[in-house]
């Protein structure tokens, strides 16, 4: 939201000032509405394709509870999972994208053997709390 405001605000301040009659650093006006514009465009599909989520995560009774939602601004799913302790079969974190998108893939016990579930994204986490949850998860799987 603070970006789309800001981007607004820099597009209205090209418009309505007298600064922007003549060429600026050889650009004219359009164009520098142009490349504002298009950095916004740019931020954020990138940052749109980073999946980045809220996450919650709490192991202290029996079912691992984790629930996320995407802070992409028209995608508000939430979801959430809940694994007994010691149905859960083992995790994985895949980066990608220079290391900058990272997901959570869980794996459960059951009847007809190992489910996964689908990519949790968690890079919105840091290297602390992603320490952090790694440790509590390894915890629980069995080898």
């Amino acid at each position: 939201m603070f970006l789309a405001i800001f981007f607004a605000a820099l597009i209205i301040f090209f418009l309505g000032t007298e600064w922007f009659n003549k060429p600026f650093l050889g650009l004219e006006r359009y164009e520098l509405i142009l490349i504002s514009a298009g950095l916004y465009i740019f931020i954020n599909i990138f940052s749109y394709s980073l999946n980045l989520n809220y996450f919650y995560f709490n192991d202290d009774k029996d079912p691992i509870i984790i629930r996320y939602y995407p802070m992409r601004p028209f995608a508000r799913k939430k979801n959430a999972l809940q694994i007994p302790k010691i149905s859960l079969a083992g995790f994985e974190i895949k980066k990608s994208f220079f290391g900058l998108k990272k997901s959570l893939i869980i794996q459960q016990k059951t009847k007809k053997g190992t489910a996964k579930y689908p990519a949790i994204g968690i890079g919105a986490l840091n290297n602390n709390e992603l320490n952090i949850l790694v440790s509590q998860l390894k915890r629980y799987v069995k080898i």
